[in-house]
């Protein structure tokens, strides 16, 4: 498997290691390699953090707006909201068979338990990561890292 499409979660990963994920995306982008910012959202916040932090990405997916888009949306009295906890929980799993995205950078051990698409499970606090057995020192470079996560999900 060649790496070209790559998901990075936002809260727990994207928004704690800005300068790392910044370049971490334009070493991507730069070798033709899709980075889809796929995370709950809010959408507004996420595109404002990127763009703030200047990190460069080819697609945002929010499972809110997916949901929001199919009705699939309670809104309740105290301004929350609710979408059935599994379809949630499995909605990024979803997004990424379906979009042919070859490795998803996140923190959660629930969404990892709905994924066939390599996943790599990272650290905020050592940030590090570990896919199909590897660990990923995302305090290296990244160029060094996304070498990395490429040669991780080739195998």
């Amino acid at each position: 498997m060649i790496c070209k499409k790559i998901g990075i979660d936002f809260h727990g990963v994207l928004n704690t290691n800005p300068s790392f994920f910044r370049d971490f995306c334009h070493q991507a982008i730069n070798r033709n390699i899709e980075i889809h910012l796929i995370s709950g959202g809010p959408r507004e916040t996420i595109a404002e953090f990127a763009q703030m932090n200047s990190i460069k990405y080819t697609k945002l997916w929010c499972i809110f707006d997916y949901f929001n888009a199919k009705n699939e949306v309670k809104f309740l009295p105290d301004g929350s909201f609710h979408v059935d906890d599994e379809n949630w929980n499995k909605a990024k799993a979803q997004y990424c068979l379906k979009n042919n995205i070859n490795v998803q950078i996140d923190d959660s051990h629930i969404y990892k338990r709905y994924f066939i698409t390599p996943y790599c499970l990272y650290d905020e606090h050592s940030k590090t990561g570990i896919i199909n057995g590897e660990m990923i020192n995302f305090s290296h470079s990244a160029k060094l890292c996304l070498e990395k996560i490429c040669d991780a999900v080739s195998r």
